[in-house]
């Protein structure tokens, strides 16, 4: 049999680092700007899974705000250099388990980042928590057309990988490890399997996934699938 999986796929923001409520609160300060109200409970509700674009468009579409496409490009902009700030400031960390996972794993499997985020953040934040060498592929915000929760972004990452290493990768030959149910249900339907992890939600609204965990503690994630080779230093 095959090793399975050939290609280990991650999203970044709940699931890598902290760094949700950073999102939250450069959305927040944002809107405030534009004199839009956005609660906590309404960001996550409603927001995450989104890349930005599709998380400005969501809420002014939801909330039958006009969107001009000069306060679009005004809110992306605005946005990226919020989150950036945060970032500088060291506003995030690792996720519990995070490192000694993604160290015990990258040994054996190559390692990808799926994210809705834009690749400044992502490289800025990796390098912040030690993992930049870990990922041989990242795919962000900037390079689909079409963002999360749609699951392409997922299959486009899987063929980057494949191509870096040289193997055709079938969704099924990937395991997805995302915290956002509606993306979980999304890629599950595409034929990835998926291990959610109940960073941003809680494990009872994660059933759409093949496995769910509370972190990714190494212990954890190996009761769940003890076939995964984790090589702990």
């Amino acid at each position: 049999m095959p090793q399975w999986p050939s290609a280990i796929l991650f999203d970044f923001d709940g699931v890598i680092v902290n760094s949700e409520p950073l999102h939250f609160l450069a959305f927040n300060t944002v809107l405030e700007e534009e004199g839009i109200e956005l609660t906590e409970q309404d960001y996550y509700n409603e927001l995450i899974g989104f890349d930005d674009k599709g998380a400005i468009k969501h809420l002014y579409t939801t909330r039958r705000l006009p969107l001009e496409p000069k306060t679009f490009l005004r809110l992306m902009t605005r946005k990226s250099e919020v989150m950036m700030e945060l970032i500088r400031a060291r506003r995030y960390k690792a996720l519990p388990g995070v490192e000694e996972f993604v160290r015990a794993l990258w040994r054996n499997y190559p390692l990808a980042i799926c994210s809705g985020a834009l690749r400044e953040e992502i490289e800025v934040m990796l390098e912040g928590v030690a993992l930049r060498d870990c990922f041989g592929v990242i795919v962000s915000a900037e390079d689909v057309t079409v963002g999360k929760p749609d699951p392409a972004c997922y299959l486009h990452t899987a063929r980057l990988v494949g191509q870096k290493i040289k193997k055709t990768l079938k969704p099924s030959d990937c395991l997805v490890i995302e915290d956002a149910p509606k993306v979980a249900k999304n890629a599950r339907q595409v034929g990835f399997s998926v291990l959610a992890v109940a960073t941003s939600y809680s494990i009872e609204r994660l059933g759409d996934a093949n496995w769910a965990v509370q972190s990714l503690q190494v212990d954890q994630v190996k009761k769940k699938i003890p076939q995964l080779k984790l090589e702990i230093a």
